[in-house]
């Protein structure tokens, strides 16, 4: 998972978390990352239950990662306002929000338009996100890995590229659509 002291995000399948009170086993860890590359907090998606928001950072300890937080710190995602959305991206390449239940259709709708994983268009040129690379502590972005055509890996840091234009919505504007849609509930 951490390569070279970071955490990718293809690498946040099936972990522990292990909260100051209990373990739990999280299916998926999708850290949300606002337009200066931080991570305001984390969408947790428990193996049983509805994704939930956990708001500290994590410290990864090989296959786990610790929080000091307890299990009853968590928050329902409908606890994040609808439009602290609007500024947000995350990367979701098995499109997980398809499958989840018990979350209000508006949040769900709001956590499709954040996911980066449809092509995007930087430069004239199609790119499709391959993985993100997080600090250790899942704090903050440090690196999106895109490929082009036949493979070709491009890797985009901070003042590379506008992290808010690789959102879905945007990309619907400027006429590069996306062919996923919310289909969830």
């Amino acid at each position: 998972m951490p390569i070279e002291g970071r955490v990718r995000q293809r690498g946040l399948v099936d972990r522990r978390i292990v909260f100051a009170d209990s373990e739990r086993a999280a299916s998926h860890v999708f850290p949300f990352v606002d337009r200066r590359w931080r991570v305001p907090f984390v969408v947790v998606n428990f193996s049983e239950g509805r994704p939930m928001v956990l708001d500290a950072p994590f410290r990864p300890d090989r296959f786990r990662f610790r929080t000091a937080l307890r299990v009853r710190d968590l928050r329902r995602i409908e606890s994040v306002p609808l439009q602290d959305f609007d500024e947000l991206v995350h990367f979701d390449p098995w499109w997980v929000f398809r499958r989840v239940s018990g979350v209000d259709r508006a949040w769900v709708e709001a956590v499709f338009a954040t996911n980066i994983a449809a092509p995007f268009r930087h430069g004239g040129r199609r790119y499709k996100v391959r993985d993100l690379a997080f600090s250790p502590e899942l704090d903050r972005l440090e690196e999106i890995t895109a490929k082009r055509a036949l493979f070709r890996t491009f890797t985009f840091h901070p003042d590379e590229i506008e992290l808010l234009a690789l959102r879905a919505t945007t990309r619907r504007d400027s006429g590069l659509q996306s062919g996923y849609t919310a289909k969830a509930l």
